[in-house]
């Protein structure tokens, strides 16, 4: 039996294979025009994965690129500053053998206090550097001056936390060198349950007044704060408020905690201050979080009761011996049985070398100064020993009270407090010096991770390129091929579609 093929039937064939050659010949097209050949999901499902990850990846190391240029100033503006620091400790090292010559009398060491005077000035400008508007020494805290001098020596105010930025994938670099590492000291004592709430925020105490705490759940508890008050009394007062929140010592002992024990979460764990007051932000823990609170750090200070384990940050110091040397007085004196700063204090003021030793004006390092108007008390550490550096007394990176008492040592005609000052002034250049090899290796490494980086980038985009990207070549050839198709199907159209009565009939 013969089958006749409708009309309508040769119509939807033609029809479609027109369509077909069309939209691939629009395809083609815009792949030349384009220059992708992934212009859709469906086209290359697996290609689009891959170019998806590529694209994610090269636009990390672009971040990585822009961490690195935006931060790099701060590495080669630290190193600038401490070359100019050396600069000083070695003009200041030839002033001073120079006032130990026979030929020196109090006019010229006078002459000399004037110059290392300046030095001071100097020194104090390169450590107050500011990058951005941020101070480079200051830690985390950059934007107040972090090194403040006076009569009595030099203080660091600012805190012992690094400012790090993300270089590589999972890798961390401090683009910053605290002042306590480099210039000056901050023992930082761990925040304890005894600690007085007048000794946070570096002395000037916690603001009287009240707070609220919200809980999960949506209960809420004020929390009076008065003066004289204990961190062991306030913490006990949050436990005891009624609501679902436990207050604690932070993880890194700087610091309070909130946990939130509600079964029930209807809101944030919030903190609020009552009639405009300032209590929870000196506190640290002011704000809101949707899990526990960790409250910043509060920069507790050094009280005589504090432990030596109880110094940098809870890490703790091993004390040795300390030379003092004080005119005709001089001597050794043990600290290596010492448990707190009272007991430091103790065993140099009772040492007979006419010296007061005391928690300086940032109560954050001790002091020892002369009881003798003529003389000038010098601190030094005992062969490779370091316990007189790390208290803040003298030697190492103290380079601006190590200065100053030079200073005051020419001042004074004190020929003995010059010559002790050399150890000082050498013990200072070799941490300058050290504190710069490790800023350079931080630079090199920052340079060598971008170029890395650089690199990859590189590398990446080729092979999103080979993905991607269209052959040019291979679409001019397909829409030749294409159009002469499409041609050729619409004369062949032309051809089989005459429709007539007597075809039809057929």
């Amino acid at each position: 039996m013969v089958e006749r093929v409708t009309s309508q039937a040769i119509q939807s064939t033609v029809l479609s294979n027109i369509f077909r050659i069309t939209e691939d010949l629009f395809r083609a097209q815009t792949e030349i025009s384009s220059g992708k050949r992934i212009l859709a999901p469906s086209d290359d499902p697996s290609g689009l994965r891959d170019s998806l990850s590529l694209r994610t990846s090269i636009g990390q190391e672009k971040q990585f690129i822009r961490n690195i240029d935006n931060t790099k100033i701060f590495i080669q503006s630290t190193d600038t500053a401490l070359q100019s620091v050396g600069i000083g400790l070695t003009r200041a090292k030839e002033l001073a053998i120079s006032s130990l010559s026979g030929t020196s009398t109090a006019e010229t060491r006078g002459f000399a206090a004037v110059e290392v005077g300046q030095i001071v000035s100097q020194i104090l400008e390169s450590a107050n550097t500011q990058v951005k508007n941020q101070y480079i020494f200051g830690g985390t805290k950059n934007r107040t001056a972090p090194f403040e001098v006076s009569a009595s020596g030099a203080v660091y105010l600012g805190n012992t936390e690094s400012f790090d930025i993300e270089i590589a994938q999972d890798i961390i670099l401090g683009v910053t060198v605290p002042g306590s590492e480099a210039l000056g000291t901050d023992l930082n004592p761990a925040l304890t349950t005894s600690a007085q709430l007048s000794q946070l925020n570096g002395g000037s105490g916690i603001s009287p007044g009240q707070f609220t705490i919200t809980d999960r759940a949506g209960n809420s508890a004020t929390i009076t704060v008065s003066a004289g008050t204990t961190v062991g009394t306030l913490i006990s007062n949050i436990n005891a408020a009624g609501i679902n929140v436990t207050a604690s010592l932070n993880s890194l002992r700087n610091g309070l905690a909130l946990a939130d024990t509600s079964s029930v979460i209807t809101q944030a764990l919030t903190v609020t201050e009552v009639s405009g007051g300032t209590t929870a932000s000196s506190l640290g823990i002011l704000g809101q979080q949707d899990g526990n609170l960790e409250g910043r750090d509060v920069n507790p200070t050094l009280s005589s009761s504090t432990l030596i384990s109880d110094l940098r940050a809870g890490s703790g110091l091993t004390l040795g011996d300390i030379s003092i040397i004080n005119g005709a007085a001089s001597g050794t004196v043990s600290l290596s049985s010492a448990s707190t700063v009272g007991d430091v204090l103790t065993a140099i003021n009772n040492s007979g070398f006419n010296v007061t030793a005391g928690i300086n004006s940032g109560g954050n390092a001790l002091r020892v100064l002369s009881t003798d108007s003529a003389t000038v008390a010098i601190v030094n550490d005992i062969g490779v020993g370091t316990t007189a550096e790390n208290l803040g007394l003298g030697g190492g990176r103290n380079v601006l009270d190590t200065l100053i008492q030079l200073q005051q040592a020419l001042e004074k005609d004190d020929s003995v407090g010059i010559l002790s000052s050399l150890q000082n002034l050498d013990r200072g250049l070799d941490s300058t010096n050290e504190t710069r090899a490790f800023v350079g290796a931080d630079l090199r490494r920052i340079e060598a991770t971008n170029s890395i980086n650089d690199q990859d980038i590189v590398d990446q985009s080729t092979q999103l390129s080979n993905i991607e990207d269209s052959d040019p070549i291979k679409s001019a050839s397909d829409i030749a091929a294409l159009e002469v198709a499409l041609q050729a199907t619409l004369s062949t159209t032309a051809r089989i579609l005459q429709p007539s009565l007597l075809d039809f009939l057929r």
